[in-house]
């Protein structure tokens, strides 16, 4: 699974495969991290050298202690991120604003109905993907021009759910 990590300014892409093996930003590293008996205190072996840290979950970010030094480290897995995009939707300002299912599954809500009045930021629809509910946001104010799905509906991904103009 990818991971995007972001340390201050620095934003980095880490790839953990099934088989365990470590990328980061296309480099493989040999790295080994094991939980001590104290929760927040971890050893990591990486390309052979060994490293204590202690980490905490805060809020929104993991604080981090290395070698006296304190990081504060943002971690949010690929389709979280991606999920997170389209929900706050980029800002649609002219034409129309179509919001798509970013993944199949299931319909569980639909909040709006044709010719309805949306401000930026009204939940349109509920898609449920790998047991999560998803919101989707009106990504503008405007009028919805279509509904293209129900409470139900089975969808695949990339599927139209609503057309706001």
């Amino acid at each position: 699974m990818k991971y995007i990590t972001t340390v201050g300014k620095a934003q980095f892409t880490i790839d953990i495969n099934h088989e365990g093996q470590v990328t980061i930003d296309g480099t493989e590293i040999d790295a080994n991290m094991q939980q001590t008996l104290d929760s927040t205190v971890y050893s990591v072996i990486i390309d052979g050298k060994s490293h204590d840290l202690r980490m905490n979950q805060g809020d929104g970010a993991y604080v981090v202690q290395l070698s006296g030094e304190i990081f504060e480290v943002v971690v949010e897995d690929e389709r979280t991120r991606r999920l997170a995009g389209l929900r706050s939707g980029a800002t649609v300002t002219k034409g129309e604003a179509i919001i798509k299912a970013p993944m199949p599954g299931v319909v569980i809500e639909v909040s709006v109905k044709p010719d309805q009045e949306v401000a930026a930021g009204d939940v349109v629809a509920v898609l449920e993907s790998m047991k999560m509910q998803n919101e989707f946001k009106a990504p503008r104010a405007g009028i919805v021009r279509a509904v293209r799905v129900a409470p139900g509906d089975k969808i695949n991904q990339g599927a139209v759910m609503v057309i706001i103009a």
